[in-house]
């Protein structure tokens, strides 16, 4: 079988690691990229510049023979119209809709009956027990779209914003951790070993392998992740996040794409989450998930110093996103692996002080 063109929706650092993906596998690959974007400028040869609308869709679409996403910001009627005209869109256009609704994510995790924090939507007269965790229900990421609220008086301002939001209540989390399922076309499901993530005003700072967490919990994970992306009915890389409670497991979010827990895959694993969903998603056999060493990465936020007299640490290697720097904004990452999860940790922070970030 003749790999599909593929066709992706953004242009970030997602994006730039795809593009490198495609080029080890001999795919081609485009991209459509909002005005602004920055992280696949100069890399790929194949990149439209313009807005996310029907017409640009359409036209990007006829190009390719399958589309995918390295965002859950293109508009959820427009992919539901490119799909009744026949495109071929992996994940589906219902699946972005659910990752990209808060509210609907938490009524699939009840639907399939998982386990999750009490939550309910905001209205003027809910009541909800305080203090209480406040999520935007669309368009919150990395930290923003979250509140932490303990008077009933920080609500007003939420209850009349044009954003909807949902309350969630407050879990004294032990740690947190990820797992990524692959699916194909034809629904097999594979997953890579959880991963734990360090996240730092609701930004992920950091994730590692192992996870630390016990053999028992970590199979409860996948079986969790396998049934959401089997539900869901999902082709390519699938994240789904979990908080751990004194030993329990609760569902967090799921994200319908190549993942930042997964990003130490690419030095880690036999085969990366950019090569497998790549892969997934043009319908050639999928690699191995196993991960053949211990490993840490370590996001670079807000502004680096000049590289030029930058050295390295051992086993250590920097990714770059070409993004602007400003404060909390993922410009980069630094991957470190070793024979403990504990000496990789310290490669990767050793390597991020040698950049000087000024956060």
């Amino acid at each position: 079988m003749t790999p599909q063109r593929i066709g992706v929706i953004g242009g970030g650092q997602l994006a730039r690691m795809l593009f490198g993906a495609a080029l080890d596998l001999d795919l081609a690959i485009s991209f459509l990229v909002r005005p602004g974007d920055e992280g696949i400028a100069g890399q790929a040869a194949n990149v439209t510049v313009d807005e996310l609308t029907l017409a640009s869709l359409e036209r990007f679409a006829s190009q390719v023979d399958v589309l995918t996403f390295e965002h859950e910001l293109a508009p959820i009627e427009v992919l539901k119209e490119l799909e009744q005209r026949g495109v071929c869109l992996r994940p589906s256009a219902d699946t972005m809709a659910i990752a990209a609704n808060k509210l609907a994510q938490r009524e699939l995790f009840q639907r399939l009956k998982l386990p999750i924090p009490r939550f309910v939507k905001l209205h003027a007269d809910t009541v909800f027990d305080l203090p209480c965790i406040a999520k935007a229900i669309t368009g919150g990421y990395d930290g923003r779209g979250v509140r932490w609220i303990n008077e009933a008086s920080e609500l007003d301002p939420l209850v009349t914003s044009d954003t909807p939001w949902l309350l969630e209540e407050l879990l004294e989390v032990d740690t947190e951790i990820a797992v990524l399922t692959v699916s194909t076309p034809e629904g097999d499901i594979t997953t890579y070993p959880p991963v734990r993530t360090v996240q730092r005003d609701g930004i992920c700072v950091e994730v590692q392998w192992p996870s630390g967490a016990s053999e028992d919990l970590e199979g409860r994970a996948r079986a969790i992740a396998t049934a959401i992306a089997r539900d869901l009915a999902y082709v390519g890389v699938l994240a789904v996040e979990f908080f751990v409670v004194a030993g329990k497991l609760y569902v967090n979010e799921i994200a319908p794409r190549v993942h930042n827990s997964g990003h130490l895959t690419i030095e880690a694993a036999s085969t990366s989450q950019f090569e497998n969903h790549l892969r997934a998603v043009a319908g050639l056999p999928l690699g191995p998930t196993n991960m053949r060493t211990p490993a840490t990465m370590v996001n670079l936020l807000g502004k680096l110093t000049s590289l030029d007299d930058y050295e390295p640490p051992p086993n250590t290697r920097l990714h770059l996103y070409g993004k602007e720097g400003r404060p909390g904004r993922k410009v980069g990452h630094v991957t470190a692996t070793a024979a403990t999860v504990a000496e990789a940790s310290q490669l990767a922070h050793r390597a991020r002080d040698k950049i000087c970030i000024h956060e």
